[in-house]
C-alpha cells in the first residue's frame, strides 16, 4: 500500500475533526490515496466518539474551566485532548480490512513509540467490556490492537468505515493532562469520579511518565513517520501541508 504523509500543525478541535471527516468523503469518492496525517490540538478539547451522548458530559464543570468539547467522526469513548500527538489515516477501500489496518497502524505506533525509549507493544486480545464508568472514557480501558507498555494504555484509537473508505485516528500521549477527563464527564457520585481517575491513573500511561522527561513533539514525529515508511509504503512526506498549500 502506498500512504503520503502529511505533517500537519496544531489547529482547534471542530477544525481537525472536519478536516479528518472530509478526508474520509473524499476517499468513499475515490478522490484521495491512502494517506496518513499527524497533528495537535490548540487548547486542551474534550472529544466523544460519534454515538456518545453528550449527555455524558459535565457542562458546567467544562464552562467554568473553559474547555471546549468536539464530536469525532468516529467511535469509541470520551477523550480529553491535551499533551499528545494525534494521527489520522485514511485508506480508500479499507472498510473489509479494518482489523488488518488496525495492526499495523499499531505495529508502526509501537516501533516508532521504542525509537524513542518508550518500551511499546501491541496488544493482540485486548479487555473484556465492563461497567459504564469502565467504558465512558477511552484510556480507562484497552481493546485489541491497541498500544500499551507495561500493561497500560499509551495510544487510544477509533475507526469509522464507510462503504469504501476507512478513518481511523487516535492519541499518542505525550504527557499525563489526559487523566483530567475524570473531571469532565457527569458521574452518579464523587465516589465514581474517584473511581474512574484510579482506573485511568492505573490504565493509562504517557511517554513522560515512562522516560521521566518530555520528548520534543518534533523528534516523536519523526520517529512515527520513519515507523510508518517500515510498516507501509511511503511515497512522500510534506510538512506542514495545509489547505492553502494544496492539501485536497
Amino acid at each position: 500500500m502506498d500512504l503520503r504523509v502529511w505533517q500537519d500543525g496544531m489547529c482547534a478541535g471542530p477544525v481537525l475533526m472536519l478536516q479528518d471527516r472530509e478526508l474520509l468523503e473524499k476517499a468513499e469518492r475515490g478522490e484521495l490515496e491512502p494517506t496518513l496525517r499527524f497533528y495537535e490540538w490548540s487548547e486542551p478539547t474534550v472529544s466523544l466518539g460519534f454515538h456518545q451522548s453528550e449527555g455524558i458530559l459535565d457542562r458546567m464543570r467544562m464552562k467554568e474551566t473553559e474547555v471546549p468539547w468536539v464530536r469525532r467522526p468516529t467511535g469509541g469513548a470520551a477523550v480529553l485532548h491535551s499533551e499528545e500527538l494525534t494521527y489520522a489515516i485514511v485508506i480508500p477501500d479499507g472498510g473489509s480490512a479494518s482489523a488488518r489496518i488496525q495492526e499495523r497502524v499499531s505495529r508502526a505506533i509501537a516501533e516508532g513509540l521504542r525509537a524513542v525509549g518508550v518500551d511499546a507493544v501491541v496488544e493482540s486480545r485486548g479487555e473484556p467490556l465492563t461497567a459504564l464508568r469502565n467504558r465512558s472514557s477511552c484510556f480507562a480501558r484497552t481493546s485489541r490492537w491497541e498500544v500499551t507498555v507495561r500493561g497500560r494504555k499509551i495510544v487510544g484509537s477509533a475507526q469509522r468505515k464507510l462503504s469504501r473508505a476507512l478513518l481511523q485516528h487516535g492519541s499518542v500521549l505525550t504527557g499525563p493532562d489526559h487523566l483530567r477527563i475524570a473531571d469532565f464527564l457527569r458521574l452518579p457520585s464523587e465516589d465514581e469520579r474517584t473511581i474512574l481517575r484510579k482506573r485511568l491513573t492505573e490504565r493509562s500511561t504517557c511517554v513522560a511518565d515512562e522516560l521521566g522527561h518530555a520528548v520534543p513533539v518534533e523528534r516523536l514525529r519523526e520517529a512515527l513517520a520513519a515507523s510508518f515508511r517500515r510498516v507501509f509504503a511511503v511515497v512522500d512526506t510534506l510538512s506542514p501541508m495545509l489547505q492553502s498549500e494544496g492539501r485536497p
